[in-house]
């Protein structure tokens, strides 16, 4: 089987960990065992015996989960290693060579090109930068057919930070019930929106809908690779079924955490916390798109750890986020990794001490006279 390279994450793996100022990230700067855990906790993950875990993941950890959501029991989730096992194990529960899904672009694309390898016919429909990155209904209702098995999206978006309003997921919604279709949303960024109440998953409004979510993002915990999906038991038995010919297990230590973040209080302080951090950097970046207004702009994120910035000149993403990498120790993900040249990601949960000299940086190169002389992108 061959399969398309991912070039975002070949991209993150190759640099992030070796350039001095990284702003790849889109979650939000970890925190540690001793800011989750008390010491008693402590000395009981000590005591740990490290064996081998329920391969769907612990009775317990999985209720937790389920009382994140309105209506599921334990049988209705699955634990993973990450939100991306969980997506793929999506993809290879429910998707045939031959059937089709329609995906909301731009997107974090590994269920693209998983649905690819094994022979889905992908297509695509538009997060319309001219309504605030909004899901464009419209194209959607005009491209799903009798063929289409699958809608998938990522709310809060991935790269733009957009998220779905009311209206537009109760859309969704109607679309794929009226079509007896699978409805799947990545909520990996989920609890981290900037203002108002977090919404309900879309696990919550449709029997057949089926949330991917995890701790890395929102929750500034990707070390402890936990993610899971949310759904029917049925569709959910069968993601077992795969998982065990992939992971079989998480890890005993990380569910031992997982399931005491998730409790009400500590996962709100978390959210809290990440919130905090997320509002004064995107205000930090707001002030600097201010500054540089003649080079770029920004539809400022509603949520997440990123934000999607747009530039005015004739540049290549890719080349662009190379030069700025090898020459000025800045590493930012192009847009090009999306399918949309013009425009690089920035991570808003970095550090404010990488965030700050990391946008001073960018700033000094589209201040200079090699930049400012490019031709306009037209």
């Amino acid at each position: 089987m061959e399969i398309e390279e991912f070039s975002l994450e070949r991209i993150q793996s190759l640099f992030e960990n070796v350039v001095p100022l990284n702003l790849s990230d889109s979650g939000v700067h970890p925190m540690s065992i001793n800011d989750l855990l008390d010491k008693d906790e402590i000395e009981a993950l000590l005591q740990l015996e490290l064996g081998y875990g329920w391969t769907n993941g612990e009775v317990s950890l999985r209720s937790t989960i389920a009382s994140l959501y309105a209506d599921r029991g334990p049988d209705d989730i699955i634990v993973t290693n990450g939100s991306s096992e969980a997506n793929f194990l999506m993809v290879m529960s429910l998707l045939e060579p031959g059937d089709e899904i329609v995906v909301f672009t731009p997107n974090y694309l590994q269920i693209v090109g998983w649905a690819r390898a094994i022979g889905v016919d992908v297509k695509t429909v538009r997060h319309d930068e001219s309504a605030e990155w909004g899901a464009d209904i419209e194209q959607l209702r005009e491209t799903v057919s009798d063929k289409t098995r699958l809608i998938t999206i990522c709310n809060p978006n991935n790269p733009t930070g957009a998220t779905l309003g009311n209206d537009a997921m109760s859309a969704l919604v109607e679309i794929a019930r009226n079509r007896d279709i699978y409805l799947h949303a990545d909520e990996v960024y989920k609890g981290s929106e900037l203002a108002g109440e977090e919404p309900p998953s879309v696990a919550d409004l449709y029997h057949k809908a089926i949330a991917t979510n995890g701790l890395s993002k929102a929750m500034a915990l990707p070390g402890l690779r936990i993610g899971w999906l949310a759904g029917p038991a049925k569709e959910i038995y069968s993601a077992w079924q795969r998982k065990d010919y992939t992971s079989i297990t998480t890890s005993t230590v990380s569910e031992f955490v997982a399931e005491r973040v998730l409790q009400p209080e500590l996962r709100q302080r978390v959210l809290r916390r990440s919130k905090s951090i997320l509002r004064e950097n995107l205000q930090l970046l707001i002030d600097w798109v201010a500054v540089n207004a003649d080079t770029v702009s920004l539809i400022p994120p509603k949520a997440g750890g990123m934000a999607f910035v747009r530039y005015n000149r004739a540049i290549n993403s890719t080349e662009l986020a190379q030069r700025l990498r090898d020459e000025l120790g800045v590493f930012i993900l192009p847009g090009d990794v999306y399918g949309l040249d013009g425009y690089f990601r920035v991570g808003i949960g970095a550090p404010k001490s990488h965030l700050e000299p990391g946008l001073a940086k960018i700033g000094e190169f589209l201040a200079s006279s090699e930049f400012l002389n490019l031709p306009l992108r037209q």
